[in-house]
């Protein structure tokens, strides 16, 4: 699926979508991962896709791209700007 990135600079076809969180920043931020191809021996092939203030936050994102997915599979889903 092809979804462009919160800061509109990457347009990615991901084949997995993963959170991840912030340890020990005090601003606690949960970042979206796309992967875009097999991890490697020397790259993790993963992009940012955005960052969110809660893991709640994060996984109504999730939510948000598998109903895309599910109504639309062909098209490009763009990452909400969570203030």
């Amino acid at each position: 699926m092809w979804i462009r990135t919160q800061s509109k600079k990457e347009l990615v076809n991901v084949f997995k979508v993963e959170i991840s969180s912030i340890i020990g920043d005090e601003r606690n931020k949960v970042l979206v991962w796309g992967r875009f191809a097999p991890n490697s021996i020397f790259s993790s092939n993963r992009t940012l896709l955005g960052m969110y203030p809660t893991m709640d936050d994060a996984i109504a994102e999730i939510d948000e791209i598998e109903k895309c997915i599910l109504n639309n599979p062909n098209g490009v889903y763009n990452m909400k700007i969570n203030e």
